[in-house]
């Protein structure tokens, strides 16, 4: 075939459907330019102008750009659906229950979901490898598709359940019902200072694990990616913040504790308590108790619900989104309306 049958063959073919070519030698590099996707398969000619370049001269070079293509896409997909998951709990949950309760969560939260979580954990995710094998279909690139927003949008149900779980299961202690936060017994000019309550307390740390476990839900990799273990960076940062904010939420109160404004008081009113004050500098308190310091079997339990929020999150993602329920509600669509994509008129 002359290279100019080759482009006409190729112009063809992209008339019907996205056109792929390889090749390896000069009279190629016009097929190669034309198509859709180019993958020369030498160093030679037709590598400059070719998308793509392979040192091993073998079609399944072919394949390889595909696996890595389709992981690309998935890895975009979760980095997507990390980022709206992020401005759903900030937006749903962080800012109405602040508005609802006139709070506002410590500047140290903050400044770790803004400034280290989000930032770390979004980097984290785009370091999943390639699955070894070629999937039989390629991954949605839809962003609002019926797939993407089941993912989104279950998520936030789960989210949204056991935060305003963990804010009833506050309201029923009978510690706390005397103590709720009242902006009429504190100076509001301090407005930094409007997490040092309970209420804000618990926004705090239910928050920060949705935050960080999102990254986890969003880690798996369905059959475009390996499998959640082997993405070791994820892994690491996954466990190290959940540690970290498992230490912030049951620790009596010491020093990297009240960084955060949490489990903390004035060092008076902490040995008042029963505790080792901590001796890190920190602005008197902005209450009338002068602390915010949980009971330790609330403590707990309050860290319980949110591993339980966390699993519920993970599984829902791994046997729903990505599992027998979701290819089961996807069968059951294409039997009724014969059609692979659920279809949105906006």
């Amino acid at each position: 075939m002359t290279p100019q049958g080759k482009i006409t063959c190729v112009n063809l073919h992209m008339e019907r459907a996205v056109t792929a070519m390889c090749g390896d030698g000069g009279n190629d590099t016009g097929a190669l330019r034309a198509a859709h996707v180019g993958i020369a398969l030498s160093e030679a000619e037709a590598s400059i102008v070719s998308p793509f370049s392979s040192a091993n001269p073998s079609i399944m070079s072919c394949v390889t750009l595909l696996r890595e293509g389709r992981a690309g896409l998935a890895t975009t997909l979760a980095a997507y659906k990390f980022l709206v998951n992020y401005a759903v709990v900030m937006a749903l949950l962080l800012e109405v229950t602040q508005f609802y309760f006139s709070v506002i969560v410590p500047e140290a939260v903050w400044i770790m979901v803004d400034g280290f979580t989000t930032s770390i954990m979004i980097l984290s995710i785009t370091q999943a490898q390639t699955a070894k094998r070629l999937a039989p279909s390629r991954p949605t690139g839809q962003l609002i598709g019926a797939h993407t927003l089941a993912s989104i949008w279950g998520q936030a149900a789960i989210n949204i359940a056991f935060l305003y779980g963990s804010i009833g299961l506050l309201f029923a202690q009978s510690w706390f019902r005397c103590n709720e936060f009242d902006s009429s017994d504190i100076d509001t000019s301090l407005w930094w200072l409007l997490g040092d309550n309970y209420e804000a307390e618990v926004i705090s740390i239910v928050c920060l694990f949705q935050f960080i476990n999102a990254a986890g839900v969003y880690n798996f990799g369905y059959r475009y990616r390996r499998a959640w273990a082997t993405n070791y960076l994820l892994v690491l940062m996954y466990s190290a913040f959940l540690a970290v904010v498992s230490a912030i939420a049951l620790a009596d109160p010491n020093r990297f504790g009240c960084v955060f404004r949490i489990n903390c008081g004035n060092t008076q009113t902490v040995r008042d308590l029963g505790y080792s004050a901590s001796t890190v500098h920190i602005s008197e308190y902005n209450n009338p108790l002068g602390h915010n310091v949980m009971p330790r079997h609330f403590r707990w339990t309050l860290w319980a619900m949110c591993v339980v929020n966390a699993v519920v999150c993970l599984a829902y993602e791994k046997l729903v989104v990505l599992g027998p329920v979701g290819r089961r509600v996807k069968a059951w669509w294409v039997a009724k309306h014969g059609d692979l994509k659920i279809q949105f008129k906006l």
